[in-house]
């Protein structure tokens, strides 16, 4: 990923280009413009993840910047920098969206800081994009499944299966499943505890143990994190189910079986 330093003092430029850790926020390269002219056409490039812009300069100043990256590239997050607290300018600045503004000399940990955020926000974003993609996907699977010939049990349950996987972060009622695959909840529950030899509520709750367990297994989220992914309503609530399913509370689980060195 690449940051965009925009600044007309070339000593303030290089200062916070050189003693800044970017690659710890995976930041490859550093670019610099000390004009606007300089920072679009790097903008037009499509080589830019973050922007850090001066707002005083001579000619367009950096509330014009930010107003076309608003336009252009709305995606791309930006830091404001200035030399003076000045209210209708951090305002102006902030209806345009920028993430925060900082008060030159820039401190390393207030920076540091906003960062971070960002970072964090951006690993959001990502992972909704990807629950999307894959609940888009399971959708389609299931409607394509719905319209083929035949009503086995079978296809039923893998209908009811595949419905528990795409919505396994929401609250799922047995209604709600039967309603999407067209039959009576009694007899969907009847030939589904057939069928697994578990009901649906274990079903679903078996589920989501075992995805929790594998994020515990896999990555650094928190507990709460975890326990909000799989569709728990409460925490506490979380950590009883998953000791009685697995016979560890879900820190012990994740120390004794932890993929992550």
């Amino acid at each position: 990923m690449k940051v965009l330093i925009v600044d007309d003092e070339i000593i303030a430029l290089n200062s916070l280009k050189k003693r800044m850790d970017w690659l710890k926020y995976g930041y490859t390269d550093v670019l610099t413009a000390e004009n606007i002219t300089d920072a679009r056409k790097y903008l037009e490039s499509g080589t830019v993840d973050l922007v850090l812009c001066d707002i005083e300069m001579p000619g367009e100043n950096g509330l014009d910047l930010i107003a076309y990256i608003k336009e252009h590239f709305s995606d791309i997050p930006c830091i404001m920098v200035t030399c003076h607290e000045e209210f209708p300018y951090v305002q102006q600045a902030l209806r345009y969206g920028v993430k925060d503004y900082l008060l030159k000399p820039v401190g390393e940990e207030e920076l540091y800081g906003l960062l971070t955020k960002i970072a964090e926000e951006k690993m959001d974003r990502e992972e909704l994009q990807q629950v999307n993609q894959l609940t888009q996907k399971r959708k389609d699977q299931t409607k394509e499944l719905s319209e083929k010939s035949g009503d086995s049990p079978q296809e039923r349950i893998q209908m009811v299966q595949q419905y528990i996987e795409a919505h396994i972060q929401e609250t799922i009622t047995v209604s709600d499943i039967a309603s999407h695959v067209f039959i009576n909840a009694q007899y969907l529950m009847r030939i589904f505890k057939k069928e697994t030899g578990m009901s649906i509520t274990e079903y679903i709750t078996a589920r989501r143990i075992s995805l929790a367990g594998r994020l515990l297994r896999d990555s650094d989220y928190t507990v709460n994190f975890i326990s909000d992914c799989v569709g728990f309503e409460s925490c506490s609530y979380f950590i009883r189910v998953f000791k009685k399913q697995t016979g560890f509370s879900p820190g012990e689980y994740r120390v004794q079986f932890s993929k992550k060195e």
